[in-house]
């Protein structure tokens, strides 16, 4: 397990704690409803029907696939203690957005008001330098038909909704180090090699953007990293791509 690819059951969560530990929690719970209503106001049980598939793991590198069925419940939530690039494989911008989570409890009217569009175009991809503690997440809704007839930009029958299809290549910052101090590039397999290049490349090149920025421009990128990512050249997404293509 990579620490954020986990989503453990809460009832076994539950169950291994004490139950001094359990009951102290619960009344933490029912206090903060008492105080904050409007955080807990419209909140549900998750409903999850994303897919999450693992491609390929190897040397603290990992590969994984994400399906998005068409508002397909909730997202799949993920805290970033690694570094990722997602690889956007399959998106119809005609018919279907992807939204990335907003703060608060997932799946609570406060979180659910605070998703933001995300701005992916399909054959591309995006870096999400580690954030250690801070969660991302993304889910598929299907282009509204009436807000959609814009001249001849109207959704028409010939234009199935199709899964939102996300490639994600992780690995953490101290795995990077690890390779850079110990591991003879002829004992890398092609894939993990390029994988290493790649996160190289286009870390050290996010490195000097956010520092040659203002103090608004690191603001704003702040936002838009947290929500979708650095957008990479097209040639690091062919990149990214050889290397899904190397590791099935």
């Amino acid at each position: 397990c990579d620490g954020d690819e986990c989503n453990p059951s809460a009832t076994a969560l539950n169950s291994a704690l004490p139950p001094t530990i359990r009951n102290a929690v619960e009344e933490h719970q029912r206090k903060r409803k008492l105080e904050e209503p409007s955080v807990f106001e419209g909140s549900k049980r998750l409903y999850i029907r994303q897919n999450r598939e693992l491609v390929k793991r190897e040397g603290g590198f990992s590969i994984w696939r994400l399906d998005m069925p068409a508002d397909g419940g909730d997202p799949i939530v993920e805290y970033r203690n690694n570094h990722r690039i997602l690889f956007v494989d399959q998106l119809n911008k005609k018919t279907s957005h992807v939204l990335s989570i907003g703060q608060g409890i997932i799946g609570s009217a406060a979180e659910e008001s605070k998703r933001a569009r995300v701005n992916w175009e399909a054959g591309s991809s995006y870096l999400l330098p580690c954030s250690k503690g801070v969660a991302c997440g993304w889910i598929h809704k299907v282009v509204d038909d009436t807000a959609s007839r814009k001249g001849d930009k109207i959704i028409s029958q010939s234009d199935p909704v199709k899964d939102v299809v996300i490639y994600s290549l992780k690995v953490s910052p101290e795995t990077l180090q690890n390779v850079e101090n110990k591991i003879p590039e002829d004992d890398m397999s092609c894939w993990v090699k390029k994988s290493y290049e790649l996160f190289q490349h286009c870390l050290a090149k996010s490195q000097h953007h956010q520092e040659g920025g203002t103090e608004c421009d690191k603001s704003e990128d702040s936002r838009n990293i947290g929500i979708e990512g650095i957008p990479l050249s097209d040639e690091e997404s062919l990149t990214m791509s050889l290397i899904i293509e190397l590791a099935k």
